[in-house]
């Protein structure tokens, strides 16, 4: 972990008990009894959408011989629950709604960990989702190396008038080598590994043509899209310049991204996948996700 990229001046007041954190869109506070269960943490996954999250705790409960849910008591922004050493969270669509959710998790992770850097370094994080294949048909499952902006560079925000912050977007290689050996000679799943570009916008950013505001032509979309797939980008979503640049900042040793396609960009915008074939897309990136939890944490 890098110590000093940790906000210690606020996050070591929670720790001494001088301040109460607020974990205000979990609807969760650092006094809150419901945390004391929580502390044996060992993996935090994530993914947009909160059925998704209800669907990923109960399996693993299952996993586990049944093993207790705990649900937090506010839903409205994001559905969380832990079971059997795994929280798992949603984080809503791009990377404002998601920075919101990663930034509490890791207040909130450090606090389960009363600060041990040591013990912090053993936290599995991972974002599981869709995403738009470039280059790759629909059904494919990527597991991200790095995440990028639209022009290729990692994820920054502006510092007011007084220029950006930068952030390094680069995914574990050891992490990510693992997840494709957990899912080695798996039946029906194609897992590839290769560059992600995280939008900032659905539409604009991913250079779509049926957006109600669209600037682009089917033949400068082509020309992106071309020169996406040429730099090694696999697919494209919304969250993981972010997820991997906040958890880089503070050195967090073990993350991965894992997306589905639900089609191929070079063959067209919408998506006219099935509905078993999208439930089947959708399944996918978590089976490549519980292969590598069963695997890799002790008792799953």
């Amino acid at each position: 972990m890098r110590t000093e990229n940790i906000n210690h001046g606020f996050l070591d007041g929670v720790l001494d008990g001088s301040r109460e954190d607020v974990y205000y869109h979990f609807g969760v506070v650092s006094s809150d009894p419901v945390l004391d269960g929580l502390r044996g943490v060992r993996a935090v996954i994530m993914a947009g959408s909160g059925a998704r999250i209800r669907e990923f705790a109960e399996r693993w409960s299952q996993l586990n011989g049944g093993s207790e849910i705990v649900a937090f008591p506010k839903e409205d922004r994001f559905v969380t629950r832990y079971t059997a050493g795994v929280l798992f969270a949603s984080h809503g669509m791009g990377m404002p709604s998601a920075s919101i959710a990663v930034q509490e998790l890791m207040r909130l992770v450090f606090f389960l960990k009363c600060g041990d850097l040591d013990a912090l370094d053993d936290v599995f994080w991972c974002r599981v989702g869709t995403s738009g294949g470039v280059g790759l048909p629909g059904g494919t499952v990527v597991v991200s190396s790095e995440g990028l902006m639209a022009d290729l560079k990692p994820y920054r925000l502006l510092r007011g008038a007084a220029g950006q912050y930068w952030f390094d977007g680069r995914f574990p290689a050891e992490t990510r080598e693992a997840i494709l050996a957990a899912n080695a000679g798996v039946a029906d799943l194609r897992l590839v590994s290769g560059k992600t570009v995280a939008g900032n916008e659905f539409f604009l950013e991913q250079f779509r043509l049926d957006g109600a505001v669209c600037f682009e032509t089917p033949e400068t979309k082509m020309v992106w899209l071309r020169w996406l797939n040429d730099h090694g980008v696999r697919n494209i979503e919304m969250e993981g310049a972010m997820f991997a640049g906040y958890l880089n900042h503070w050195g967090f040793p073990r993350f991965a991204m894992i997306c589905c396609t639900l089609l191929n960009r070079l063959d067209g915008d919408q998506v006219t996948a099935t509905a078993a074939e999208l439930q089947k897309f959708s399944e996918d990136s978590g089976i490549a996700l519980f292969n590598y939890l069963r695997a890799n944490l002790p008792g799953g």
